[in-house]
């Protein structure tokens, strides 16, 4: 559908829910990936074909599943690269129903331009655990921007601010190495070779572009929100990497007063069981406000008693509150 300005995706096929699936993570080499995305859809009008927004994946098989018996399934893919989409045919018309389910294998890369799904390199402060990449004197950590939209480059959706759903996430990951999502975990399965799947709560509906995860040698520090949300105080933690938690002492403390004040000043309680602050050793923004997974240059989250700046105290506190709005 075209606006005056722009071409925006139909809205004849709506997404109500997300459930991603990553495994076979190579960490290391290309740092490939498998993944699975199954979208509960509204399909407003009948169609052979649905557009979504994909860059930089490879799709391998797509089925769609509607009430009554109706199974599709394809290999047809065409990829329009100057606008991101991917346009997946099937043989037989998809019906118009309420609640069809379109299931995308495809695979992916941790890439390294701090988008989409990315890598990002730094030196220990301590000796990372084991599972933990290497590639020359560089160790990695793996975690996402999608704002504002580049949560095609890491699965394929309908990656447009205003097509709001709810999402499930699941990783699988080594046993040595921790998960993050936007919700808290839900639960941990045994995986393939060794590893563990780590999935996650449902998150509320949101653009995609808020979606967050990641996956590296992570420790945490915490603290509660001092007021009660549905009846509960709030978990609050700044995650690093291995050696580097305390520097976030600064950031935790104003973390849960930050939360705290908004919801009083604002008088809308915050929406989320948790809020987690995760120091990334690369990122393009000062911050990146995603639900329940605030991502940070290291520079705008850490601070060092012994020998930070004195001034960047301030401006550690002020993006730590800006993140939250």
């Amino acid at each position: 559908m075209a606006s005056s300005d722009r071409e925006i995706l139909s809205t004849d096929i709506q997404a109500k829910n997300y459930s991603i699936s990553l495994k076979n993570l190579e960490l290391g080499g290309n740092f490939k990936y498998d993944g699975t995305v199954k979208i509960d859809l509204e399909v407003r009008n009948p169609t052979k074909t649905i557009v979504l927004n994909a860059v930089q994946l490879q799709l391998k098989s797509a089925r769609v599943y509607a009430p009554g018996g109706t199974e599709l399934s394809t290999t047809s893919f065409s990829q329009d690269d100057a606008n991101q989409r991917v346009s997946i045919s099937f043989d037989s018309e998809i019906p118009s129903v309420a609640d069809a389910v379109l299931e995308i294998e495809f695979s992916g890369t941790m890439n390294a331009d701090m988008a989409g799904f990315y890598r990002s390199a730094y030196k220990p402060a301590e000796t990372p655990v084991p599972s933990v990449p290497k590639v020359g004197e560089n160790y990695y950590m793996f975690s996402t921007q999608f704002e504002s939209s580049d949560a095609r480059r890491a699965f394929p959706c309908f990656d447009e601010p205003n097509l709001k759903a709810t999402f499930d996430f699941e990783i699988e990951v080594p046993k040595d190495l921790v998960a993050l999502s936007n919700m808290p975990e839900k639960g941990t399965r045994d995986g393939a070779d060794g590893r563990k799947i780590v999935s996650f709560e449902r998150t509320p509906v949101m653009s995609t572009y808020l979606l967050a995860w990641a996956v590296g040698d992570f420790e945490y520090i915490e603290d509660f929100t001092r007021r009660k949300y549905n009846g509960k105080q709030l978990p609050v933690r700044v995650y690093t990497t291995r050696g580097l938690k305390e520097r976030g002492r600064w950031a935790l403390e104003h973390t849960h007063t930050t939360v705290d004040f908004y919801s009083d000043i604002f008088q809308i309680d915050y929406p989320l069981p948790k809020v987690d602050l995760l120091a990334v050793h690369e990122f393009t923004h000062g911050a990146m406000e995603n639900w329940g997974l605030i991502t940070y240059r290291t520079t705008a989250v850490l601070f060092d008693e012994k020998n930070s700046d004195p001034s960047y105290k301030n401006r550690i506190a002020y993006i730590v509150a800006h993140g939250k709005l």
